[in-house]
């Protein structure tokens, strides 16, 4: 290949490579999505059309490269390159959760690999009005209280990851704190991702909504259990109402394998 001048031969390959990259990536998504609308083919039809347009998008633009400004001094193309397959339902046991130090909340909420564990979650002394939950239990019973809000406040036309995100809706935490309501109690959320064979992928969906004069805290916590290459990529909408007061803590301590992209969009 030709070198222009003053620009080194190894540089030019290298944007080669990321522009090659991002425009292959949703061909291998393509299957992945298909499959994934199978198993959730019981969501509501808003939302179907939503993760519709969000992998559009993402099918239209790939993933990011050093060429687009957000990402200019971000290189993702390991990521991009690397055949992920959707993370399947792992079994995790409480004491296997003792080192995260998650057992200490009186609201713990916990997921693997991005989807909902009853028997590892624990939620306690919430005020009157106040939902805590899992979000697809909420897309189950009651998802028209969600339409307004869910999928919202993304920006999956210029954020990839955020269409990704969308494109893969199906489990998170869910908050609601009524007007005027006090939640003391912090609301402590550990999603945990369990490695498998090959590169796994999950894409955490968070909703939390304080109405106005409200109060919250919510702790998201990202860990591994084991060992190898996992992609996670959560996206937090937070709408805060009038005078609401939300305090929000992401923690990331997953393994030396794990690439963590979250996002988080607020509303206020």
């Amino acid at each position: 290949m030709p070198c222009s001048p003053g620009l080194p031969e190894t540089e030019i390959l290298e944007d080669l490579f990321i522009v090659i990259t991002a425009t292959q990536a949703p061909e291998k998504y393509l299957e992945i999505f298909d499959q994934f609308g199978s198993r959730t083919a019981s969501q509501p039809r808003w939302l179907q059309g939503l993760r519709q347009d969000a992998f559009a998008r993402f099918a239209e633009t790939g993933f990011p490269t050093t060429h687009d400004e957000d990402w200019r001094f971000t290189n993702v193309a390991t990521v991009a390159s690397t055949p992920f397959e959707l993370a399947g339902p792992e079994v995790v046991s409480k004491e296997q959760l003792e080192p995260f130090g998650s057992l200490q909340f009186d609201c713990c909420l916990v997921f693997v690999n991005g989807l909902f564990s009853q028997e590892l979650s624990t939620v306690q002394a919430l005020p009157k009005g106040v939902t805590v939950g899992s979000l697809a239990a909420q897309l189950k019973n009651n998802p028209a209280g969600l339409e307004s809000h869910l999928g919202r406040y993304l920006n999956t036309q210029r954020d990839a990851f955020a269409a990704l995100n969308t494109a893969f809706v199906e489990d998170g935490i869910y908050v609601h704190v009524p007007r005027g309501v006090v939640a003391e109690t912090p609301i402590y959320v550990l999603y945990v991702t369990v490695p498998g064979a090959t590169p796994t992928m999950n894409h955490p969906r968070n909703l939390i909504v304080a109405e106005e004069n409200s109060q919250v805290t919510v702790v998201e916590d990202y860990v591994s259990q084991g060992e190898g290459i996992t992609f996670s990529n959560a996206a937090t909408e937070l709408v805060a109402g009038d005078n609401a007061n939300v305090s929000h803590y992401m923690i990331v301590r997953e393994g030396d394998q794990a690439y963590n992209f979250s996002t988080l969009r607020i509303q206020q």
